[in-house]
């Protein structure tokens, strides 16, 4: 494949969706512990407009993309357990483009039954696994307030939850209410008429996926020893202290996470939802502001690369 050249979206200064520039690059040769794969849909998240506006600091030039599903092209010399040919999803930096080299470790075998576009929904399962579990340490019986519960990374911790016997307080749009019940949820609140707080108390844990007021607010809801697992913003620390709540980080993606959470979707036990397809690379500007702009989730957003599989 010397020499040969695919389209890929490239970034080379932050900004608006203006910055997302369709180019040729070089097809990359995979390092020996690497696959080349031939992505067929990518997924799209917050985090990806983040580092095109420069909220989050990346070495340009750059392609956007932190996961994608596609096929194996080529493997490195010392990659066991995958081969040409082989259908794949997983953590692939790059995923904006045609073809994209990753750790092998990093990807797993896509399950017959999904689409591409649902593989690549699947990234969020691992982020809400490692917060959840290796960061929160969720145990069954405890009592779990989920923000943004029908979000791409909300909808999965709703189903882990379940899935460990937890008792599941979750925040939603109205539209999105009775899809957030379905995936296990005990209570459902729509948080643009009934101020969370006043309907939750004593929770063990809140997963905080939205930000904001919502950050700091959650707080007078957590039991004294409890724990604010955050996604997007630490809250004021002072009032962290004096509420006597722990707070953490939960955007930890160990390969722990990723694995456990794939043994779960293998098994059908949770299962990744699609809130909307953007076709074609020239497409990813509009998925990137559907992305801010598109309102509360249900499920992941995709940007399908590839047309022809």
């Amino acid at each position: 494949m010397k020499n040969l050249h695919v389209p890929a979206i490239c970034v080379h200064e932050p900004g608006g969706p203006e910055k997302l520039l369709l180019e040729e690059i070089a097809v990359p040769v995979p390092e020996k512990d690497q696959v080349l794969i031939k992505i067929v849909a990518a997924g799209v998240n917050p985090i990806d407009w983040k580092t095109r506006e420069g909220l989050m600091h990346y070495p340009l030039p750059y392609i956007p993309g932190v996961e994608a599903a596609g096929v194996v092209m080529a493997v490195g010399e010392s990659v066991f357990g995958k081969k040409v040919g082989d259908e794949v999803y997983g953590a692939i930096d790059g995923a904006y483009a045609t073809c994209a080299v990753a750790q092998s470790e990093l990807l797993f075998r896509k399950p017959a039954i999904w689409s591409f576009e649902e593989a690549a929904a699947a990234g969020g399962a691992k982020t809400a696994w490692g917060a959840l579990f290796d960061v929160g340490e969720l145990k069954k019986g405890q009592r779990i307030l989920i923000h943004g519960a029908a979000g791409g990374v909300g909808h999965f911790a709703v189903q882990l939850a379940y899935h460990v016997g937890a008792y599941i307080i979750a925040t939603a749009s109205e539209a999105n209410m009775d899809f957030v019940a379905s995936l296990g949820a005990n209570e459902v609140i729509d948080y643009k008429t009934v101020p969370f707080e006043t309907a939750v108390q004593e929770v063990d844990m809140v997963l905080d996926t939205v930000g904001g007021d919502t950050t700091d607010r959650s707080l007078s809801v957590i039991k004294p020893g409890g724990v604010l697992l955050c996604l997007v913003q630490y809250p004021d620390s002072a009032k962290a202290d004096e509420a006597g709540v722990n707070v953490a980080w939960g955007g930890t993606k160990t390969l722990v996470a990723m694995r456990e959470a794939h043994k779960l979707l293998e098994k059908g036990l949770i299962k990744p939802y699609v809130k909307k397809v953007f076709h074609g690379l020239y497409s990813a500007a509009e998925a990137q502001e559907f992305s801010k702009y598109g309102g509360p989730g249900r499920g992941r957003i995709v940007l399908r690369v590839s047309d022809d599989r």
